[in-house]
């Protein structure tokens, strides 16, 4: 097995836990539920962390671009181009009301399916190589970071290496999707159905 086949493993794993057990039966509702200050919707969880893999794979592959598009957003009734990071309660409240869940589902499949495509078209050999500095600071002008509280970003990525990224779909779904789903799940009362 290649570090790209694992990690599409690893990826893979993560993801039938989100897809297979967290996510099924939620109603739109409960999706674009925010129970509390500080704590985002289930919706946006799955926006931002698809928002973020989606980015990354560009990073990876610089001929790649991202699945979002002008389609998908009009698709999902969402106007930011953005990953997410360091919005609002605001700005989070608004997306609540007006992201349309089945399209974005379908958006988190979509980005998914280029996850995997990534992860098995880079060589082993260009995992520990890091990524075009010039591409990660075209975030800050092409709408992937849409304000100031997020401006930290480029220089905290900077010199970070293709399998870093690639390893970022596992450990950040984990950790911000997953982490979020089951504690907003928790706050909200719905029963995780394990």
């Amino acid at each position: 097995m290649t570090a790209c086949e694992l990690l599409v493993e690893q990826y893979d794993t993560v993801r039938s836990i989100v897809d297979d057990l967290f996510l099924p039966g939620l109603s739109d509702d409960q999706m674009r539920y925010q129970p509390k200050e500080g704590l985002n919707s289930i919706a946006w969880y799955l926006w931002h962390t698809a928002r973020w893999q989606d980015y990354a794979n560009t990073l990876i592959k610089n001929d790649r671009s991202q699945v979002l598009d002008e389609k998908w957003l009009k698709r999902m009734n969402v106007s930011r181009h953005d990953v997410g990071t360091g919005m609002t309660h605001d700005e989070c409240t608004t997306f609540n009301e007006t992201v349309n869940i089945t399209e974005l589902r379908a958006y988190w499949i979509a980005v998914g399916d280029t996850v995997r495509e990534v992860a098995k078209s880079v060589p082993v050999g260009e995992l520990s190589e890091p990524v075009d500095r010039a591409r990660l600071y075209q975030m800050l002008e092409d709408g992937s970071i849409a304000n100031e509280r997020a401006k930290w970003l480029p220089s905290f990525l900077e010199g970070k290496t293709k399998g870093w990224f690639l390893s970022m779909a596992v450990w950040h779904m984990a950790e911000h999707l997953l982490g979020g789903v089951v504690c907003v799940r928790r706050v909200s009362g719905i029963p995780v159905g394990l």
